[in-house]
């Protein structure tokens, strides 16, 4: 490749991933928003409609853990084009449909593109960037993920409002086609067509990750937890199975060998425990805003917008500050101070003014953003081309389930504290759920101090 398509393969790969990056949480979070709405439109229940949430994350669930070998045996472009195309008739599904069952089929297949989409955009951009320049192109990918279910409420509400609910759907299709041609010539091509694929224990693994985030999902939509703890706990088996599989399988989806790999098994587990608080984010501050302020869906919307704005602030501080401090030194202090701002909600009340909230709201954005990039940057950091796909479809599977675990988590301490303070002021409770939050987060900055200290 010449210097001239280097050039463009550096400017325009990672922003074609982002594009699919927010394509996909937008849409996630635009569709949430109107689901009572939905449940109107299709005269269904809404217990029954939020099968349109469920059906797609499952869908995800199923399909992220098989996107590592499908990128190592046929290369990142050809997936990529293949998760957007799948994605985009998904979306033109979704928009045509009739019945609420047309609808949740369509968004099964929107799943699937979804999860191939998000980890194969994320390897494109390992594969091609050196490691001096991975945390600069990989926090422009990240920044979309951060503010997509940020201004996904408004999307979604102004749409319902103004227009019609298929037309949040059909905005997909552009940006799908658009997707398809930049990545059909930018995107990488390295393959292997003489790998094997361990189908058992993709099918196993994916059961795994499939049970465990149902079971998550229904934690936070109800007080009794019998249920989703013994899905869970299916789901726990299921992976001690798979790991014992991997062990002795000549080709493991995901090999042991990755966690010998100092900074990514040290980065992996961060970030499953730093991001039970980052998930709980998008659930919390909403809630807390409708509960405390009375505000509605799309109105909330727009009072986050501060934590949107601030995201894409921090971007241009995120190498310079790991580059002063080094990994374990700049992710030690900034899970700190992120735990810091998740506590200091508790200064939240009936009474707040937006000030305060606005100010809070722009500095968890910025301190959330860094902690993003820098968790996904360090955990990928030293994998070999070998491992790069599988690694960073592991990382794409964690990160799944811990956005989906800050979710429940949160719903759970909120309504452990409802139900024990039953006379207590509804500040009362997300004080305490937030308190809490603060300090799972605050355990993680202690799991970075196992990091090498590296630079760039």
């Amino acid at each position: 490749m010449n210097a001239i398509n280097q050039n463009k393969q550096n400017t325009l790969l990672p922003i074609v991933a982002a594009i699919a990056f927010f394509m996909a949480s937008l849409d996630t979070t635009a569709v949430n928003t109107i689901i009572p709405y939905l449940a109107t439109v299709f005269h269904s229940p809404l217990a029954t409609t939020k099968n349109i949430i469920i059906f797609y994350m499952i869908a995800n669930s199923l399909f992220i853990p098989l996107t590592g070998v499908l990128c190592q045996k046929y290369g990142c472009r050809i997936i990529f084009c293949a998760a957007l195309c799948i994605f985009s008739v998904g979306s033109l599904l979704c928009g045509i449909s009739g019945t609420l069952n047309e609808l949740l089929i369509a968004r099964i297949i929107q799943g699937i593109g979804g999860a191939l989409m998000l980890p194969v955009g994320r390897l494109a951009v390992i594969q091609t960037f050196p490691k001096d320049q991975l945390i600069k192109a990989l926090s422009l990918v990240t920044i979309p993920g951060l503010t997509g279910p940020l201004i996904g409420p408004i999307v979604g509400g102004g749409i319902a409002s103004y227009l019609d609910w298929p037309v949040i759907f059909f905005i997909n299709l552009p940006f799908g086609i658009a997707g398809i041609y930049f990545a059909l010539k930018y995107f990488p091509t390295k393959k292997d067509e003489n790998l094997r694929i361990d189908m058992w224990g993709y099918i196993i693994f994916a059961a795994s990750i499939a049970l465990i985030t149902y079971a998550l999902s229904l934690y936070s939509e109800t007080k009794y937890y019998m249920t989703p703890t013994i899905i869970i706990c299916v789901g726990t088996v299921f992976l001690a199975a798979y790991w014992i599989r991997s062990l002795y399988h000549d080709y493991p989806l995901f090999a042991p060998k990755l966690f010998k790999i100092r900074s990514f098994s040290v980065g992996l587990f961060g970030n499953l425990v730093a991001r039970l608080g980052c998930g709980a984010v998008p659930f919390m501050i909403p809630l807390m805003l409708q509960r405390l302020l009375g505000l509605s869906p799309v109105a909330c919307g727009m009072a986050m917008l501060p934590l949107a704005i601030s995201a894409m602030m921090a971007k241009p501080f995120v190498s310079k500050a790991i580059h002063i401090a080094g990994y374990r030194n700049f992710l030690f202090i900034n899970t700190l101070i992120l735990s810091a701002s998740y506590m200091s909600y508790c200064l939240v009340n009936e009474h707040s003014g937006w000030v305060l909230i606005s100010t809070l709201m722009f500095i968890t954005g910025f301190i959330n953003s860094m902690q993003f990039t820098a968790m996904n940057t360090v955990t990928v950091l030293d994998l070999s081309a070998k491992r790069q796909a599988s690694g960073s479809c592991l990382l794409s599977t964690v990160m799944q389930v811990s956005m989906a675990s800050g979710v429940a988590v949160s719903a759970i301490l909120l309504t452990l504290d409802e139900t024990i303070h039953l006379h207590a002021l509804p500040a009362t409770h997300f004080h305490f759920t937030w308190l809490y939050l603060g300090l799972i987060t605050a355990i993680s900055a202690f799991i970075f101090v196992l990091l090498p200290n590296k630079r760039i």
